[in-house]
């Protein structure tokens, strides 16, 4: 019996690790292009003259201000932007910028503090994507893009 209890549990051990997903690090740039690392291959991540380097490659070095973020992941997003492109994005760009993307076309955007007076607005490009500069003021505002809304605080 006991014997079988072992086997049962190391066949279910042997079915977890076929249906677990790889991990990966996601390098995103400010340009929307991604690329994802496999961990599984164990990438080293330096920083060496203003880039970020992936496993020492020239060919996986990155300016890093062109480098949005990294994060990892259990999927390769490479292509996810493809996949999003309906999903409304308010990505920060620095301290003092945010970045609109996915917004519709021509669409009105617009940054008001509590006070209710209009501090920023512009509208969308034709992709849909606009950069509002933040007040210098530290504070609590209200970022709309066409019907949505969002609270921004800047400490």
């Amino acid at each position: 019996m006991r014997k079988k209890v072992l086997a049962i549990l190391a066949f279910s051990g042997c079915l977890l690790c076929l249906n677990a997903q790889k991990q990966y690090m996601t390098v995103e740039q400010l340009d929307g292009k991604m690329y994802s690392f496999s961990l599984d291959e164990n990438p080293i991540v330096t920083y060496e003259n203003g880039s970020l380097i992936v496993n020492g490659s020239l060919a996986t070095s990155y300016a890093i201000s062109d480098v949005r973020n990294y994060h990892f992941t259990e999927g390769d997003e490479t292509g996810v932007n493809a996949l999003a492109a309906d999903v409304l994005q308010i990505v920060s760009l620095n301290e003092t910028t945010l970045q609109v993307l996915n917004a519709q076309a021509l669409e009105k955007v617009s940054l008001v503090g509590v006070n209710g007076v209009t501090i920023f607005a512009a509208t969308t490009d034709k992709e849909g994507s606009a950069v509002v500069t933040l007040p210098n003021q530290k504070g609590v505002y209200v970022l709309t893009v066409g019907t949505k809304s969002i609270k921004v605080i800047r400490k």
